[in-house]
């Protein structure tokens, strides 16, 4: 569990926009998968998008979260810990791979 957010150390101004979470997973210091969602917080009411209130009206504003698309970015790493004490790596692809909402694999 996490506390909730405390808009205070907001800028009001960065209330309203496109942000990313990012969630890491790493194994000995190493990260190995990365995942992202988009969401977006704007004011649910096209009338207040369109003309935004001169006073912030943190109560109108709806976060919408594309939980259905998230962004996993994968990369390769040494999951033997004997095989990096002899200072072995794995074989680095071109690229890390990512995979978007509709489970295609793209270079990221």
């Amino acid at each position: 569990m996490a506390d909730s957010l405390d808009l205070s150390k907001i800028h009001e101004e960065d209330i309203i926009s496109v942000t990313v979470p990012l969630l890491t997973c790493s194994y000995l210091g190493q990260e190995f998968v990365r995942v992202g969602y988009y969401v977006n917080n704007d004011y649910e009411d096209g009338q207040l998008r369109e003309e935004t209130p001169s006073n912030f009206l943190i109560d109108r504003v709806q976060r919408n979260i594309l939980s259905d698309k998230p962004r996993v970015t994968k990369f390769p790493i040494n999951f033997h810990l004997e095989d990096s004490e002899k200072g072995e790596q794995p074989p680095p692809p071109d690229h890390p791979s990512e995979v978007d909402g509709n489970g295609e694999e793209h270079p990221a």
